[in-house]
Order: structure tokens, then sequence, then C-alpha cells
């Protein structure tokens, strides 16, 4: 056991390569907000297994290039249980099996600077190729698993996410992943009932795809963004396919402030006049395009969750662009293209329980009939059931 006592900032730091720790716990560190315990300086080729962090201020582990994290348990560090950053870099090859994810953010730090996006059980940033498999993901407060700017090529397998108290998994302005046999269960009770009990119209989702999407030019093992084969039950709410309307390379709405998308390398082109056209009009925003969902189940008892409304959504919809006065993306051309334009498609799925369906902006929530109906024609090949049974 490495002990930091709650005096010590970090255990193990520096940028030698292809460190493995085996067998290890650490704890009581105190490392500070962003910063991590465990590879404190993001060094390449780390496998950490079989150990313990936990009960550490900051991130009980950063990530570098090609590190394994394996059969270990991250659990109740003050904000990420792993911090996949590395500052003026991309990250290749993580991977993340086998681990048990539990009860981080124990600092609350989304209350305490709200909408700062910094914290979960993993965040991911600009990582280039991750397979994230059979971990159990659960009981963090807030978010589960969240990719969060330009991250591409995921496989997220075989994990449970349970009991998370936002999403299990936002994946947000990244690029192709494929999702796939997954158990996510009794995730963002807490966070959707808060939005739900304020009045708040927004689809706040288990799985949240925020300006994500599949691209062809981006290279991966897909291209598209596959969501298959997937348990979700009894959570608040179900999938939410999101874009910002207001949100692109140098917007100042752009909360990803300095980054741009994987399109453009140099940004100062997204400006008037030229993006107003294509290709920049379509490359200077991330897109929520070309996501595949099908063949999951859907199971939803409000009374599980005691809950009468808000619950029980899908979602495919963007809001009115307003901002600023140079964009191009005013109205609803962004609303328009994210639910009938961009290859977004339910299909072959079983829904168990009572789902609705929010379509093109908040105010419009439809049935499943309206759903499979035009001009949306989602979930052919679907099927609707009121209640449980095979």
């Amino acid at each position: 056991m490495l002990d930091g006592r709650g005096t010590n900032r970090y255990a193990f730091g520096g940028t030698a390569r292809d460190v493995t720790i085996s067998h290890l716990t650490v704890r009581r560190f105190v490392a500070p907000r962003n910063e991590g315990v465990v590879n404190h300086d993001s060094a390449d080729g780390w496998r950490i297994e079989h150990a313990t962090i936990r009960d550490n201020s900051g991130a009980g582990l950063m990530a570098g290039a090609r590190q394994e994290v394996r059969a270990s348990c991250l659990r109740d560090n003050g904000q990420y249980g792993m911090n996949a950053y590395k500052a003026g870099d991309s990250i290749r090859d993580l991977v993340v099996e086998g681990n048990e994810i539990t009860g981080n953010n124990t600092g609350d730090w989304e209350r305490r600077e709200e909408g700062c996006g910094c914290t979960g059980g993993i965040k991911f940033w600009a990582v280039d190729g991750a397979d994230i498999r059979g971990n159990w993901v659960h009981d963090n407060r807030g978010t589960g698993l969240w990719a969060d700017t330009n991250n591409n090529d995921f496989l997220i397998e075989d994990n449970v996410l349970e009991a998370n108290d936002g999403a299990a998994l936002i994946y947000e302005t990244s690029y192709n992943a494929v999702i796939r046999e997954n158990t996510v269960r009794g995730n963002n009770l807490v966070e959707g009932r808060k939005y739900a009990d304020r009045g708040d119209t927004f689809p706040f989702a288990t799985v949240y795809l925020s300006e994500s999407g599949g691209e062809p030019r981006v290279p991966a093992r897909t291209d598209r963004i596959e969501v298959y084969r997937n348990l979700l039950e009894n959570n608040w709410s179900g999938i939410t396919l999101w874009e910002n309307a207001d949100r692109f390379c140098n917007s100042p709405a752009n909360t990803s402030s300095g980054d741009c998308t994987l399109l453009v390398e140099n940004t100062d082109r997204c400006a008037q006049p030229g993006i107003a056209s294509e290709p920049l009009y379509s490359d200077c925003r991330w897109r929520t395009r070309r996501v595949d969902i099908h063949d999951n189940r859907f199971v939803l008892d409000k009374s599980v969750l005691d809950c009468t409304e808000k619950c029980d959504r899908m979602a495919v919809l963007a809001n009115y662009g307003t901002y600023p006065d140079w964009s191009p993306y005013k109205g609803e051309r962004v609303a328009e293209a994210i639910t009938l334009e961009q290859h977004n498609r339910w299909h072959d799925n079983l829904y168990v329980g009572p789902w609705r369906f929010v379509v093109h902006d908040p105010s419009q929530v439809v049935d499943s009939t309206q759903w499979r109906g035009p001009p949306y024609r989602q979930d052919t090949g679907s099927t609707f059931r009121a209640r449980g049974g095979d």
C-alpha cells in the first residue's frame, strides 16, 4: 500500500515509458483539480493491473498512449477515477478492461462549478482508439463514462453501467464508435429527476450522443456510431441524439473553447464568408450524423423509477440557432438536418413500456405511431410492448 496520508500530491509521475504497476493500493493523495495521482504526467505505455486506486483528490489515474488498465478498482476519488488527458497531444490505443469504477467525483464538482464538464467515472479527451470492455461502472456521482472533444474509434462493449447519478455514457463532439452488448441499468435517476423537477423539458438521457457522429474521413474501425445489442433497463430516459446549433469552430458558444473539428486544420477559415458555403459549412461544426441504433432492448417500468413523466423519452433534436450574429446555422437549419437529413436511424429494436419520442426540438413529443410514420419513419422492424414478457 502507498498512502499519501492526505499530504502528498502524487504517487507516480515523470515521463518514463512502459511502467507496470501491479497489486498495489494507492490512496489518500491530494492531487489538485484536473491532475492525477498515478501517471501524473500522462507518460506512454503504462500498464496498471490488479491495483486499487481510491480515496484520492483530483483523478486517481491519468493516461498516456498505449496505456492498459486491467482488473483494477478506481474508487471514491475526488474528481475522476481516470482522466484520459494529455496536454497538447492525443492519446492513442487506450485499453480499459475488467475494472470496477465506482463512487468517483466525491468532490461533487459539477455542483461546485456548474457546467464545468469536469467529472466522471472516466473522462476521455482526444483519445484516438480505445477499447472499453468488461468494466463495472456504477454509483459514480454524475456520469459514468464521458468522452468529450475529438475522441475517435471507440469500442465500448460488454460493460455493466448502472446506478450512476447522471448519464451512463456521454459521447460528445467526437467521432466513430461501436457501443454494443452493454447492460445499462438504473442510471440518471438523480440528474434526470433534478431537471424534470425544475421544469426543464430537455430530454436528458442515459446514453447521450452530443454533436457526435460517423465520419468516413476520420480513420477508424467503423465510419458510423453503431449502438446495438444493448439492454437499457429502468433508466431515466433512453438515448438522445443532440446537436447545438450555436456550437461550432470559433463560436463563442463552443464550450470546447479553442478546439475545432478534426476536419479543419486552419480554424481561422471557420469565419464569414467561407463558413456559409461547403465544405466549411459542414466541416466547421461537429455533427450528429450516421448514428445507427438497432437490435437493442429498451425496458421501462415507471413504478420502479417512481416517475410519472419525462423519464420515458428517446430523442433526436437541436435548438433554434441564434448566436453569434455571423452564424450560418441560425433558425431551424440544424434541427431539420439532425432529424431528417443526417442518416440517424433507429430500427429493429424491442421496446417494453410507455416510450415517447422527442423530435426536432424539445416542444415536439410524439408517440410510437407518429415516430414510425412520416416524416420521421423511425424504428422500422421494431416491436413495441406495453409490459414485459418474451
